[in-house]
């Protein structure tokens, strides 16, 4: 799955399974916490921010729908 964003950083469109999905509404953005202690022993230096997941829920609709194929649909 490739997501282009805008500017800003919001998601815009979705490349996915070979068709090119365009964001219809206002996408959901959050983030959780993960243990990494619990499933890693170390961390190498310098891996970044091993705690923040960020998550998006997008509503996205298909620019060009082929017939019997939803028009809209919700990727997580």
């Amino acid at each position: 799955m490739d997501v282009r964003f805008t500017a800003t950083g919001t998601p815009l469109a979705v490349r996915y399974d070979g068709r090119v999905w365009a964001v219809a509404a206002e996408p959901l953005h959050w983030f959780t916490r993960d243990s990494w202690w619990e499933t890693q022993r170390t961390v190498p230096v310098g891996a970044g921010n091993v705690v923040d997941i960020e998550h998006w829920r997008l509503q996205v609709r298909l620019i060009y729908p082929r017939v019997g194929f939803p028009a809209t649909s919700v990727l997580n």
